[in-house]
């Protein structure tokens, strides 16, 4: 009689431990959990003194092995298993989620690792945005930063988002137009290794190129703008030494807050150097990095600095000599960072 009231104590004892089972993983698991027998659910199995063993089960057994500790490998049934799953792919990065697994696309924007790489949102193109800088240079200063823009000025961006068109005709000179992106504010600048796109339109440029304005800051109240004016595509940052610096706030003269080491300066020709040599981007700090100010003081700040709130610029426009009555398109736009090629796009 005793044998029995304990084996009636212990059956209950069973049957609620799988009463308290996980409801979500049971839900999950009902699901096309493996290619077994019609209802069984392939599952890693505790076999004691930590071994692990694949084994399948009827659904109706699922949750009591479940509360055991037991997991489903597939979890989400999307095809891939479990990081540390003891059974197939074992490179899911989250098998809670069927849209999250090494064959899935990349979703950009949404900050998830969705193909399990180990890296978020890879490939992912950085969104430009037109903006207009500045008017003609006959007008009153006051007017020259706003709107009303004048009515010549050619700014549109491609369809693709992949780069704009651009046109100064004014044949005053002093107009000027942007394309910016704030994907890249925060990165260092020392790792941005390349800029690359292609005419799709030339009209009349006279081989001038849309040059580059990053604005960039140590976090400590020192900001300032890098520029390079001369053609720069194809080349390598880390050893290209023609880098200028401009609107660079209240320090005229002390520029060594960009290096770790050494003595910054601006020669003749507005060039930044390091112990009087040109610098190439590789020798700037690490503390270095892209953010538009998102304020602009008027010290050694002008008319024709970047104000769109975007810290990476390609800028179409100037004087009258080098931009008046020229105007292109570029497409097909990449930057290319820490050995990512970014795209742009819309």
């Amino acid at each position: 009689m005793k044998k029995l009231l304990y084996l009636s104590f212990s059956l209950l004892l069973f049957f609620s431990a799988c009463q308290k089972a996980d409801t979500d993983l049971t839900l999950e698991a009902n699901k096309e959990m493996s290619k077994g027998p019609a209802g069984k659910v392939t599952i890693c199995h505790s076999a004691g003194d930590g071994k692990v063993i694949v084994i399948q089960v009827n659904q109706n057994a699922l949750a009591a092995h479940l509360a055991h500790g037991d997991i489903v490998p597939d979890s989400d049934g999307d095809g891939y298993t479990a990081v540390g799953a003891c059974t197939g792919s074992k490179d899911d990065c989250n098998d809670n989620d069927a849209a999250i697994n090494p064959g899935a696309e990349e979703v950009c924007g949404d900050g998830i690792d969705n193909n399990c790489n180990g890296i978020v949102d890879e490939n992912c193109g950085p969104d430009f945005v037109i903006f207009n800088i500045r008017n003609n240079n006959t007008i009153p200063i006051a007017n020259r930063i706003s709107a009303p823009w004048d009515s010549d000025i050619v700014l549109s961006e491609n369809a693709a988002g992949d780069g704009f068109s651009f046109g100064t005709p004014n044949r005053y000179g002093g107009q000027k137009v942007g394309y910016g992106t704030k994907f890249f504010d925060g990165l260092k600048l020392n790792t941005i290794k390349s800029v690359n796109w292609n005419w799709n339109v030339i009209a009349g440029n006279g081989g001038i190129v849309p040059y580059l304005n990053i604005w960039v800051t140590d976090g400590a109240g020192n900001y300032a703008v890098i520029s390079s004016e001369n053609n720069y595509r194809g080349t390598d940052f880390g050893t290209r030494a023609e880098w200028k610096i401009f609107e660079y706030g209240t320090s005229t003269s002390n520029f060594n807050w960009l290096f770790d080491s050494g003595t910054g300066a601006r020669d003749n020709a507005q060039y930044l150097t390091l112990n009087g040599s040109r610098i190439t981007l590789s020798q700037l700090s690490d503390r270095i990095v892209i953010g538009d100010p998102g304020v602009y003081p008027s010290p050694n700040v002008g008319t024709g600095a970047p104000r769109g709130g975007f810290g990476f610029n390609l800028i179409w426009g100037d004087t009258m000599a080098n931009f008046a009555q020229k105007s292109g398109q570029i497409g097909g736009l990449t930057v290319t960072a820490s050995g990512v090629v970014h795209t742009a796009q819309n």
